[in-house]
């Protein structure tokens, strides 16, 4: 990284005794514009704090807990990436030049095949872009809306078991298949009314002929 104004007080400090001192901890202005001018430019908190004379992850935090308006220009600065993140899944989703290789078959006739493996990375690289870029800012979120209107009558008057149910569902296509006129559907099926009872009546009396001379 060049030298600048903003960077100078990155370099190495060194104590009294001549030994390098630790990460700086107490907030400081230059430090925390260069935080957020990296973030804007798409680089995350995690590889920022890695390069040298930067503070720790943990310190950066702190410092958006105890300053409002280095939390508000961070926050600006995450937003700024991910327009960058865009950019970037465009520029992964452009580039084809490694999908393809020369391969030689069986035969000694060379062709050209697909990378899979070039293709799958690329996959999750843009995917794990969309990813984070849905949850640092939820307008890039992939958003489906279903509207629902109406009322549902369900009514539960016979426990039927799941085994039983689908034996009576396979009878009902059984019989489908074999032809069968069958009012209903298979829903209908799934739990068959009994038929009505029928009570049996009493025989009529039956009276013979003779009988029938003898009382006149």
């Amino acid at each position: 990284m060049p030298e600048t104004q903003a960077t100078k007080h990155l370099q190495p400090t060194l104590s009294k005794h001549g030994k390098k001192l630790g990460r700086p901890s107490t907030f400081n202005e230059a430090t925390a514009t260069l935080i957020c001018e990296r973030l804007a430019d798409g680089e995350t908190l995690t590889s920022i704090c890695k390069t040298h004379g930067m503070p720790k992850r943990q310190v950066v935090l702190r410092w958006r807990r105890r300053n409002p308006t280095f939390d508000a220009e961070y926050l600006q600065a995450r937003a700024d990436g991910m327009e960058c993140m865009s950019d970037e899944i465009l520029e992964i989703a452009d580039d084809g030049t490694l999908d393809t290789y020369e391969s030689e078959g069986k035969n000694g006739r060379v062709f050209m095949a697909v990378n899979n493996a070039n293709i799958q990375r690329d996959k999750l690289r843009v995917d794990t872009r969309k990813f984070l870029m849905a949850k640092i800012n939820p307008r890039y979120a992939s958003k489906v809306e279903h509207n629902i209107s109406g009322t549902v009558d369900h009514q539960h008057t016979v426990s039927v078991s799941d085994r039983e149910r689908m034996r009576r569902l396979a009878s009902f296509m059984l019989e489908d298949k074999a032809g069968q006129i069958i009012e209903g559907t298979a829903s209908d099926a799934a739990i068959p009314t009994c038929p009505p009872t029928v009570e049996p009546q009493p025989a009529p009396d039956v009276v013979s002929k003779d009988s029938s001379d003898e009382s006149q």
